[in-house]
Order: C-alpha cells, then structure tokens, then sequence
C-alpha cells in the first residue's frame, strides 16, 4: 500500500513535485497553503493536525523552498502525530531557479534546512574581475572557512594563489582535494612568525591578502588569553605591517559578531584586529583595509550544527546552554562570497556585515530537529559556558550601518573613535608580553579589561 502524502504549498514547487509523485505510481491527498485555493487544497498550514488526522496522512512533504526558516520550524513544531514523516524541499538557489521539482530534490529536514534562509546573492562577476590576473594570499587556508574561499578565488581566475596554514593534516587534504593547480601554492606556516611571513612575501609578492586565520572557541580560548592574544592579535600585526611594506592593494580582515561589545577573550581580540586595521588604514594610500563580520557558520569546524548532527548520530541527548540563547547564522558559502564582495567592493576601514535574519533560538533549533529526526532523544541544559552571550550582536551603533549596491550586505564605518597612538603603543606592548610569555593568563585578561572590554 502507497504512503499517503500531504505536500505543503500549491505553489510551482509543490504542483511539480506532485506531478512527479503521481508519474511514480505514489497518492497524494492534498495540498496545505496559507495563500492559494483551488484543486487539492485542504487547508492552512495551520490545519495541518486535522488534516493529518482526517486523511491518515503518511507523509508530509514541505515544498516552498521560498519560506523562511522561522516558518519551517513552526510548521514542524506544530505537528502533533508521531507517526508523519517529514521531509522538506531545499531552499538552495539551484531549487529556488528550477522551472520543476523532482521527488529526488526532497531531503530528510536537517539543520542547514532549520535555520537556512533565501541564500543571499553576490556580485560575482565584479569579483572576477577584482581577482582574475591577481597573486592573492589566504591565511587559515586549511580551516572550513579559508578553505571554502580559497575554491571561490580559485574560481575567479587568479594568477597564483599561496595558501598559508600551520595545520599540516588540513593543508595536505585541501592540498589533495583540489589536486593541486600550478597556480596554487601550499605554506606551512604560522602567521605570528613574523620571519617566516616576511620570507613567504618576499618570495610571492601578494596582491590581495585575506587573512582567515584566528583561533575562534569561546571557551577554549577563554582558558588560553594569551595564545588567542599571539594568534588573533599579534599574527594580524604581523600580517598588516608585512601588507603595508610589501606594497599589497587589498587586506581583508575575517572577523565576527562577537568582536561587538566582547564579553570574552575571543571576540576582544577580534575586535583588536578590527582595531588594527582602522590604524593602519591611514599609513599608506596604497593599500585598502576591510573587514568582515558574520555570525554563526553553519558548516564550519566546531559549529553548534556539527556538534548537534554528531550528538544525534549517538543517540546523546542535545546540549543547549540556556533556552533563551539566541545566534544568527549563515552558510559557508555565503560566508566565503562575502569576503570575497568585501575585497572587491569595500572602501578604506570598511566593516561588512550581511543580514543574517532573524536570531534563531538554539533551543528551537534543538527541538526541531528532534521532531524530526529522533523523537526519542531529549535536550539538556547544560548552563552558559565562560565567555558565552545570551544573543550576538552584528554593529556596536545601528545607526551607522549603511545599505551597499546589494540589499543583503551593509556596511559599518567608523563605529567608535579611540586614540590610535595610545592604542598602537599599547598592542606593541601587549604583544611583547604575551609572545614572551613574561604575562601571565590572569593578567593577559585584566589588561584585555583596561582597554575597555568586558571580559567575563
């Protein structure tokens, strides 16, 4: 006997993908919509409880790839019946573009689907043009943001690209997975040594740097302030100084939403950087610094979504830190492209920042996707971790984030004033201590606090 299947949404999506369930022999009772009437419709998305109940419905598949995240997740919190399976149309670009839906675009719901949203789109070809031809030098090139850019540079057309990480493991498989072009060039190497770094620009003379490399665990990092202070702080010095001697056109920055009003060790030093770059925006009319914010990288190393599929996939319960934490997120590949969009289209001491939505409550999340992949597993509140926020923030003054040619992606510029003189003397010193280690941990927070920053 053929499953019974409701699909969600009469729109293209869903007339297709019935068409297509139909050709294969399957049964399709009806339609759920909170906007079109006509054949097959048997409700709002609201009524989906009853009309489960009525027509012993099987299956539900959710076909507006077009919705946002906060709708999937309600619809799927609303469904009361244990006995429906849910499956859900990607909201990828490619569905978005497709003229049809086919039953093999359906995927099980999973956390990209949860808290995905319209993918934002960039300037690409602008970006071709800004890299093609170009030697362009990428730090951090082996973590799942610096290698994911390093594909998007790959893919403009550049004359050479050097990739710099001191994670070898991570550089051979990148090394291997994009078997190794000759205009590709891998670097063992540590940004905070400033000896090795001035050789490697010496030997290839970047045009473009995007410097992606930091380590960025909260609590980790919140336990070892002075290696986050040497990597973050010093090895962007370091980077910035090298950019400036060796006459590099482009520096962009990676940085995060924490880097605003920074409650720990991590998001101080990233905003240190931030810091940086306004201060040596000035020194040289030859060379343009930006920087780039964003939130919580779906795909990325250690990223709440890795640690949620991996509980999942052993039958552990969810840890969430508190039910009211709240994160934005984004994919890796709009993470990369907009790094990318910064390096082309930014102005001198430019801040990007895209619009990442609403805030997605983790422990929604964690909910959701226990609805929908294993009712029997549970969530547990493990309490804020040291350095933890309640909720990120993307500006330090709404009032200064501006609209770009793109409506997706504003642009911060000059958020707060600070003396640069004082702060230049004291980074040198606070660099000197740590990279000497005549500084210990306590101290390295406490003086992060005399520059201003609450650290926890």
């Amino acid at each position: 006997m053929s499953d019974r299947i409701l699909i969600v949404g009469r729109g293209k999506a869903g007339l297709s993908l019935a068409d297509d369930i139909r050709r294969r022999g399957g049964v399709v009772i009806g339609f759920l919509d909170d906007s079109a009437s006509g054949e097959g419709v048997l409700g709002d998305l609201a009524s989906v409880n009853q009309v489960v109940v009525e027509h012993n419905v099987d299956l539900v598949y959710f076909a507006i790839p077009s919705s946002s995240a906060s709708t999937v997740r309600n619809f799927i919190n609303s469904i009361e019946s244990d006995n429906v399976d849910i499956a859900i149309v990607p909201r990828t670009y490619e569905i978005l573009t497709k003229e049809t839906v086919d039953i093999n675009d359906l995927t099980d719901v999973d956390v990209l689907d949860l808290v995905g949203r319209e993918p934002v789109k960039h300037d690409l070809l602008a970006a071709r043009e800004f890299l093609q031809g170009k030697r362009v030098l990428v730090t951090g090139a082996a973590g799942s943001i610096g290698s994911r850019l390093t594909r998007q540079i790959l893919a403009a057309g550049p004359s050479e690209v050097i990739c710099i990480d001191w994670w070898e493991n991570g550089i051979f498989f990148l090394q291997q997975d994009l078997e190794s072009p000759k205009n590709l060039t891998f670097q063992i190497a540590d940004v905070k040594d400033l000896n090795h770094m001035e050789q490697i620009f010496s030997n290839f003379n970047p045009q473009i740097v995007f410097h992606a490399a930091a380590y960025k665990h909260v609590p980790l990092m919140q336990e070892n302030p002075i290696e986050a202070i040497n990597n973050n702080v010093l090895g962007s010095l370091n980077l910035m100084e090298l950019s400036i001697r060796h006459g590099v056109s482009n520096f962009v920055f990676v940085s995060t939403d924490k880097a605003v009003n920074p409650v720990n060790v991590m998001g101080a030093t990233k905003r240190l950087g931030e810091m940086l770059m306004e201060c040596f925006s000035g020194l040289s009319s030859k060379i343009r610094f930006t920087a780039v914010r964003f939130g919580n990288v779906i795909e990325s190393n250690g990223s709440v979504m890795q640690i949620f599929r991996s509980q999942i996939s052993k039958k552990k319960a969810l840890t969430v830190t508190h039910p009211d934490v709240t994160r934005f997120f984004m994919t890796i590949d709009e993470a990369s492209q907009l790094i990318v969009q910064a390096a082309a289209l930014g102005e001198d001491r430019e801040i990007f920042v895209l619009d990442m939505g609403e805030p997605v409550r983790i422990i929604d999340l964690a909910k959701s996707l226990i609805r929908v992949v294993d009712p029997s597993l549970e969530i547990e509140i493990t309490g804020l971790r040291p350095g933890e926020k309640m909720f990120e923030e993307l500006s330090y003054e709404p009032s200064k984030v501006k609209l770009t040619s793109n409506e997706k992606i504003f642009v911060v510029h000059g958020e707060k004033a600070f003396d640069r003189g004082k702060f230049m003397t004291e980074m040198r010193d606070l660099v000197r201590l740590t990279n000497s280690y005549q500084i210990s941990n306590r101290e390295a927070i406490e003086r992060l606090r005399n520059l201003g920053f609450a650290i926890q």
